[in-house]
């Protein structure tokens, strides 16, 4: 009981990645980010538009309701991955916060914009 009361206490408070501090750990240059490189996004200011980019897209996937369904963060392959849910980009999150950049390099952890 105690613990069920401290899960939702945490979720209310804001504990956890959110789609600034997912972004920002995927395309910014600090400590414990990624600084993952995208083409035509280079330095300090394409970083920036990348994490504005990300986060927007984020927060409207956050707007939807929906269910995982086929959506894999981890899929590596050639075809667009779109979050299109509050659901996926939860998954998208917990994968980013839990994965090293290493990984990320790699193809874990999609969509990278």
């Amino acid at each position: 009981m105690v613990v069920v009361v401290f899960a939702i206490l945490g979720s209310l408070l804001g504990c956890g990645p959110t789609c600034r501090t997912t972004c920002e750990t995927l395309y910014g240059s600090g400590q414990d980010q990624c600084n993952i490189n995208v083409p035509d996004f280079e330095g300090e200011e394409g970083a920036n538009r990348l994490i504005v980019e990300c986060q927007a897209t984020c927060e409207e996937a956050m707007t939807n309701t929906g269910t995982v369904g086929t959506y894999d963060p981890n899929s590596n392959n050639d075809t667009k991955i779109d979050i299109e849910n509050e659901k996926q980009a939860d998954l998208w999150m917990a994968c980013v916060s839990t994965t090293s950049c290493d990984n990320m390099d790699k193809g874990f952890c999609q969509p990278h914009y």
